[in-house]
């Protein structure tokens, strides 16, 4: 018979996709507050501005590569099942998972995209990334609309994400958060 330490093992998501969730909700988070208040910075001078604009686009490419290692971590390694909850929970559960793969994975590719047309450089971090497309205002200025569109997409699925958290955590008793906390050997209050 397994140990209890066992069954918690396999109702918690690894050590890696913790980190890794965690980590990119983070770094979404302060991507969402750095977009917005790096729009608001006066073009001229232009040196904040655009050292403002290529943080942010520094930021955005490291998400793109932590949330494809965090895709290919999930595709190799199965989550934890669902407790016991309605079925249109978990169809809904399974469908804002991967919106929000989606849109993580999309918003960077699509920054990144609406950048290279807009004819000035990407820089990583300070490093020039070679220009490989002429410049583009029609689809540097489409890049831009969608990337928008995918900014209000990705904030509506981490709130309604956070809100079914809750709803869980306060109202089932479902362990839903211990399922991707940092401790490794938590007891599961309500456990299923």
């Amino acid at each position: 018979m397994p140990s209890s330490d066992g069954i918690e093992a396999t109702r918690r998501y690894t050590r890696t996709a913790v980190v890794l969730h965690w980590l990119v909700a983070a770094l979404v988070l302060a991507q969402f507050t750095w977009g917005w208040w790096m729009q608001s910075i006066p073009k001229l001078p232009v040196g904040p501005r655009v050292n403002a604009y290529n943080m942010h686009k520094s930021i955005g490419l490291t998400i793109l590569a932590l949330a494809v290692i965090r895709l290919l971590w999930r595709i190799f390694h199965d989550p934890p099942p669902f407790p016991p909850m309605p079925r249109w929970q978990r169809r809904a559960a399974r469908l804002n998972h991967a919106l929000l793969y989606v849109a993580i994975i999309a918003m960077p590719i699509v920054g990144y995209l609406g950048s290279a047309f807009s004819g000035y450089p990407v820089r990583y971090f300070g490093w020039t990334i070679p220009a490989w497309t002429a410049k583009h205002d029609g689809l540097k200025d489409l890049m831009s609309q969608v990337h928008l569109g995918l900014s209000i997409v990705l904030a509506a699925s981490v709130l309604l994400h956070v809100a079914a958290v809750t709803k869980h955590a306060l109202g089932s008793g479902y362990a839903l958060l211990a399922r991707m906390s940092w401790r490794t050997r938590r007891k599961m209050a309500g456990s299923w």
